[in-house]
């Protein structure tokens, strides 16, 4: 006899039971962790990331940065193109940022809401764990682009964040991220993402595509594209103040 078809048929369909439940009971909080990784990778890393800035009045521009991220309080954001602002960097320590200018002899304290290129923040790239820094609620279910998503609100749990308010749309088979509007304190939608181009990344499937656009001018647009992962290990001195003129 088959050992499978010998085993015994409520037990099987208890096992279904099990799986689907702890499936169900995944907390809104479990979901966007889990949307967080499908991002990111854990631990230390860093990454590279080109900002290509799209506007109808102008000329597209690129930018490059390298970022170094040893934990979700610790990130180090370079700048690597164009060669006129090299050396420009964004220091997050918890919930201070910092700004070095090679031409200044002291970073200055920026906040995470301002804008870092075309439609980027400084904390687009700093600081980029939502289950860290917001409290999630489950609206509903949706289907974008043939994928049906969980929609989630996400209510920032502190203020030292770009954006106060985030409707954020997550695959529910993979957990993949695959929309998000950013809206300001006052319930502005101030822009909006869409997340694609999912490939191996450290040995998970992650984004690696974010085209972010201004809400209310509809042709100002940011395509990120991350590349480059690689696992690092950082001494918690090469986060501080002191080294950014390094």
């Amino acid at each position: 006899m088959n050992s499978f078809s010998a085993f015994p048929r409520y037990a099987i369909l208890a096992l279904i039971l099990v799986i689907n439940f702890s499936e169900a009971a995944l907390s809104p909080q479990e979901i966007i962790k889990r949307a967080d990784q499908a991002r990111y990778p854990e631990g230390q890393f860093s990454f590279f990331v080109k900002v290509t800035d799209k506007d109808e009045f102008s000329d597209s521009k690129e930018t490059v940065y390298l970022v170094h991220t040893k934990d979700t309080n610790n990130s180090l954001v370079e700048t690597k193109a164009p060669e006129r602002m090299r050396g420009r960097k964004l220091l997050m320590k918890q919930h201070d940022l910092w700004m070095f200018l090679p031409n200044l002899k002291k970073p200055t304290r920026v906040g995470f809401e301002q804008r870092l290129t075309g439609e980027v923040s400084n904390g687009d790239l700093a600081r980029t764990n939502f289950s860290t820094d917001y409290k999630a609620k489950l609206i509903s279910e949706e289907t974008i682009e043939g994928k049906t998503c969980y929609k989630l609100l996400l209510t920032a749990t502190h203020k030292e964040v770009a954006y106060r308010r985030i409707v954020y749309w997550v695959s529910k088979t993979d957990f993949v991220p695959v929309q998000v509007n950013f809206y300001a304190l006052s319930g502005k939608l101030l822009k909006s993402g869409k997340y694609s181009n999912v490939k191996p990344v450290l040995n998970k499937n992650r984004v690696t595509q974010l085209v972010i656009t201004d809400a209310l001018k509809g042709k100002k647009q940011s395509v990120l594209n991350y590349f480059n992962f690689k696992k690092a290990s950082y001494d918690d001195s090469f986060f501080s103040k002191e080294s950014l003129s390094d």
